[in-house]
Parts: structure tokens; C-alpha cells; sequence
């Protein structure tokens, strides 16, 4: 007896040749070319239709079988109640691969991520093999980039790692669940929930380190939250005309969260503001504006209000007495130091010291090399 292998999922998808799918407006979006299908285990990818029953045998009759003897390859299996149906067994992506059907759970991608890929949104292991460019994304669980990263915005469920290091132009968004390693960073912003290596040079970016920030160059401009713990190998700081600032103590993440509030508030008293200013001109602008301006301040007094219950959070992830800024190299003047509520800017350069907390102030200590870390 004949049957049809029905398919829940593309099974003609060629890498080389992607694209992009239209819009209902009739556009194409070149960052969204479907490079991945995804599947989870227990997903059904695919299943047997008796011949007489499918329709789509007359247009493809490359899938038709006699007997029901899946094309089936690893990640893949049959259910001994459906065994009509094949299974992904695994999280991961699926495709043919020397004609068998399989569910891959790391995908490698050989070459760069531009618009021959497009953005790549992976339920498993990512490894990139060339670059990412400016403006792509990718996700993954544990994602690994051979290249260099460029203004690209990088999602890491577990730990990332970027060997070629990031050159972000104040583009570049590198969140991961876990742990971060850099070989360097410019010009981007950072967000782990744990640890972050950087091991060259972490310049001019916006760090939120979970846990601890370790840099085996230098560490000029931009600002630094870490929850206990930042290294610096080389040198701390740019000068005066650079502004380095780094604030330990307080989980960093709801600070980020916090950062966002700051950023609609902000937009929301831009909106209020032009609001009021068409409303003074007449009242002919009243039915229109009028909605708007009252809609915009109850989104601020929401907004403050949850600012306000954040800080309470914020609050309660305290942690001064174990906070630690340790620099063997070289400190220079500007560097500006949080624990707590404690504050210190440095005034003078320095050469193998730590800050650290103490009775409500940030004192500085020497010779690193005696701590215990």
C-alpha cells in the first residue's frame, strides 16, 4: 500500500539561497529569512497519510512510500501508540541530512550572519563561525562567535562567548543568562547574569554583571554595575576628560530594569511637555490633545509607581561588605566609585590598590597582590 509523507516543516529549505518572506503589505523584511526551524521534543514533524487521502501527492510525488518506513535519523522517533507519526525526540532544529529526517541540537553556521543568513533564532547551541554584522541578531543557548561582533544584538540563554571580540559602534546588545567571555569590547552593552571576562580592553560600554567583572586590559569610559566583584589588569579610567563610573553592591540587573523606567519617564515628560505647549495655542487642539496629555500622565504616575516598588527590590539584593574593586595596574584620576550609597571620585592616579566599603565610605587600600580573593 502507497502512502504520503505529510511534513510539518519545510523539508526543501536551502541555505544558500534564502528569501525573504512577504509581508501582508506586500514588503520583505531581509533580516527575517527563516534560517532555523525549529522544534521541540515531543513536537510532530512529521506523518503517514494514506495515498487516496492526500492531496498533495500529485504535485510532489517525491514523498511517497510503500509502507510506512520513516526516513527517520537521529533526534527523531515514533510513538508506539502513534506509530503513524515521527517525533522530535529533542530540542533543536530540524531537516533533512543524507535523506534522513533529523532534529540537530547545536548548529554550526560556517561563515558571517548578514543578510544571506538573516537574524538567527536557535532553541539550541549556536556556534558562528565568521562575524556578526551590524543590525542581525541571534539567539541561542549557549552561543559561541568565531568572529568579530558588530552593532548586532546577541542573546545568550545560557553562556556567550566571542572569540574575535566586539566592536559594538553604541549599537551592540550582549545578553546572557549565565556567563559572558570577550576577547575585547568597545562601545556596546553588556548584560550577564553572572560572571563577565573581558580579556583584552573594555572600553567606552554599560556593563550589568550579575556577579563579577573581571578585565585583563584597560577599563576607560562608559558605566559599570556589578553586584560583588570588579578586577582590572592594566589600567582603570581614561583621565578627566573620560567618565568612568562603576556602582557595586546592588544586583545589576534590576538596575538595568531601572535604567528603562529612567529612559520612559524621561520620553513621557518630552511627550507632556509638547502636549501642553499645541493645548496653550487653542482650544480647536483640545479634542485631540486632550486624551493624549491626560493618557501620558497617568502612564508617568504608573511608571513612578513601579520605579518606586523596584527600588524596594533593589533594596533587599544589598550586599556592601563583600564588594570589592581590585586594580594591580593603574588607577587614573575622574574614576568615579559606588558601594552602596557610599560615593568616591578619584583625584589623583594611583598604582596597585582596591576599594572597597567601610562604615559608610569608600576606602582605598594597597598592594592587591596581599588580598585573598
Amino acid at each position: 500500500m502507497s502512502f504520503f509523507l505529510k511534513h510539518y516543516f519545510d523539508p526543501d529549505v536551502d541555505h544558500a539561497h534564502l528569501k525573504p518572506e512577504e509581508q501582508a503589505d506586500g514588503s520583505v523584511d531581509h533580516y527575517e529569512l527563516n534560517f532555523v526551524q525549529n522544534v521541540e521534543a515531543g513536537f510532530v514533524i512529521a506523518e503517514w497519510l494514506p495515498l487516496d487521502e492526500s492531496k498533495e501527492v500529485a504535485t510532489d510525488p517525491r514523498f511517497v512510500y510503500q509502507g510506512m518506513t520513516f526516513p527517520a535519523g537521529h533526534g527523531t522517533g515514533v510513538k508506539r501508540k502513534n506509530p503513524d507519526k515521527l517525533y522530535a525526540a529533542v530540542n533543536g532544529c530540524v531537516g533533512y541530512k543524507d535523506g534522513k529526517i533529523v532534529v540537530e541540537e547545536s548548529l554550526v553556521v560556517p561563515g558571517e550572519v548578514d543578510y544571506h543568513t538573516g537574524n538567527i533564532n536557535f532553541i539550541g547551541n549556536l556556534t558562528i563561525g565568521g562575524s556578526v554584522r551590524s543590525g542581525f541578531s541571534l539567539q541561542g543557548r549557549d552561543v559561541v562567535v568565531q568572529g568579530q561582533i558588530e552593532g548586532a544584538r546577541i542573546e545568550a540563554l545560557h553562556d556567550l562567548n566571542c572569540r574575535g571580540g566586539v566592536k559594538g559602534g553604541k549599537e551592540a546588545f550582549l545578553e546572557s543568562g549565565k556567563n559572558m567571555k570577550l576577547a575585547f569590547c568597545e562601545y556596546a552593552t553588556l548584560k550577564s547574569g553572572e560572571d563577565i571576562l573581558v580579556k583584552g580592553s573594555l572600553m567606552h560600554s554599560e556593563v550589568y554583571a550579575g556577579r563579577r567583572l573581571a578585565v585583563g586590559g584597560r577599563l576607560t569610559g562608559g558605566r559599570i554595575f556589578c553586584h560583588e566583584y570588579v578586577y582590572v589588569g592594566e589600567q582603570l579610567g581614561g583621565g578627566l576628560d573620560t567618565d568612568t563610573s562603576i556602582v557595586l553592591g546592588y544586583h545589576p540587573t534590576l538596575l538595568f530594569a531601572d535604567d528603562e523606567y529612567n529612559v520612559r519617564i524621561k520620553r513621557l515628560h518630552e511627550n507632556i511637555a509638547s502636549y501642553e505647549k499645541i493645548l496653550n495655542k487653542g482650544n480647536e487642539f483640545k479634542i485631540e490633545y486632550g486624551p493624549k496629555l491626560e493618557s501620558a500622565l497617568r502612564e508617568l504616575g504608573l511608571v513612578k509607581l513601579l520605579k518606586s516598588k523596584l527600588w524596594e527590590g533593589i533594596q533587599s539584593t544589598e550586599c556592601l561588605e563583600e564588594c570589592k574593586i581590585l586594580v594591580p595596574g593603574v588607577v587614573k584620576p575622574g574614576v568615579e566609585v559606588s558601594i552602596g550609597s557610599a560615593y568616591l571620585k578619584v583625584d589623583d592616579f594611583m598604582e596597585d590598590v582596591f576599594f572597597f566599603y567601610e562604615n559608610g565610605e569608600v576606602k582605598i587600600g594597597a598592594s592587591t597582590k596581599k588580598i585573598k580573593r
